[in-house]
């Protein structure tokens, strides 16, 4: 039996005229609907005319397959694009080469003369087998290929909605961000992001931005052929400032040892601000009563002491502090009485003034 080696080398063209080879090691997807493949065992050796050439062991890409009832595997598939060009060679120790060829699934076989490439996307097979000088021909080898010229796509899930004010995405603080990653033929391979001037770093877990104010989030993906999607990049508003509220009467209260006493027909406002994304709600309340939305002004005509609570919300959900007011409302008009006073009235001493005759 004659010895056979059989080379294989994967060839991507990076510059107009220059050739430089890789060999495709696929790696395990961070997309949930992709499972993980065999890597290639493989051993870099070099070739005659200087570009490094791979010799693979057919056991995990190729295997040991004949020509006859085969059954193409995406799980063993090799994923390229159909930039991507394979160079066949063959030794033989004895007779020598004489011609390697090659064919498609479907295809008729032709000789082996320059550079392969599959333009087709999709999984299919490439056949390929060498003869020598006196006729031997090789058992065809199979090579299972899936062809992917199309990017991933990949999107920014908030787990909280954004509150958009005039083109701005607002978020709180405690917001996180997943990112989505689809790709309908090789699967993703991995994703990248950066918050403003970070390096980009793989994608893990749900993102969380620290910083408040403006945020530059970017990211983009990678499939297993190695299509990168364009960076994509979102411009989110971190609201980390709660609102202020306060409590304004009508009529300024009277202090009178030490409380705070209502003028009648006194009424109390409720102002609140926010500066960042805007009050979404106010919300007060007397005395016991539960928490209920500030619609109008608050009068209150029963007799005592109160308290008049007010908080603010605003569209990102950050919550301003409780203010409060305590005041007495005193109904109740005062009593005056008359009576005789029991001392003699005093001489009225109070000169009566003159009588004047008008002048003639």
């Amino acid at each position: 039996m004659q010895a056979h080696k059989y080379l294989l080398a994967i060839l991507t063209i990076s510059f107009a005229g220059q050739i430089s080879a890789q060999v495709a090691a696929p790696k395990a997807t961070t997309s949930t609907k992709d499972q993980a493949i065999k890597k290639t065992e493989s051993t870099s050796t070099q070739a005659k005319d200087g570009v490094d050439k791979v010799e693979t062991t057919v056991k995990d890409i190729l295997g040991d397959k004949k020509e006859s009832g085969t059954s193409t595997s995406d799980a063993s598939a090799l994923f390229i694009t159909s930039k991507t060009t394979f160079s066949l060679d063959a030794k033989d120790e004895s007779s020598t080469i004489d011609f390697i060829e090659w064919k498609p699934k479907n295809g008729e076989y032709r000789k082996f003369t320059q550079p392969i490439r599959i333009a087709e996307e999709g999984l299919t097979e490439v056949y390929y087998r060498s003869v020598d000088k006196v006729g031997n021909a090789e058992t065809p080898k199979i090579l299972v290929v899936h062809v992917d010229n199309t990017a991933p796509r990949v999107s920014l899930v908030p787990q909280e909605q954004f509150f958009v004010l005039d083109g701005v995405p607002f978020a709180s603080k405690n917001n996180t961000y997943t990112l989505v990653a689809e790709d309908q033929q090789t699967g993703v391979e991995k994703i990248q992001f950066s918050i403003n001037q970070e390096a980009a770093k793989a994608y893990a877990d749900p993102i969380k931005l620290e910083n408040g104010g403006a945020n530059v989030v970017k990211y983009s993906a990678t499939d297993k052929s190695g299509n990168s999607s364009p960076e994509s990049s979102l411009i989110i508003t971190v609201d980390d400032v709660k609102p202020t509220v306060e409590i304004v009467p009508s009529f300024p209260l009277v202090d009178i040892n030490g409380k705070n006493f209502q003028r009648k027909g006194n009424v109390f406002y409720v102002n609140a601000t926010d500066k960042e994304s805007g009050i979404k709600k106010v919300l007060v309340k007397v005395d016991e009563e539960e928490y209920k939305p500030y619609v109008e002004a608050i009068a209150i005509e029963t007799q005592g002491d109160h308290v008049i609570k007010a908080m603010a919300v605003d569209n990102v959900g950050n919550q301003s502090d409780v203010v409060e007011v305590k005041l007495t409302v005193d109904l109740t008009p005062p009593t005056s009485t008359i009576q005789k006073s029991t001392e003699a009235p005093k001489a009225d001493t109070t000169p009566t003034p003159a009588e004047t005759t008008p002048a003639k």
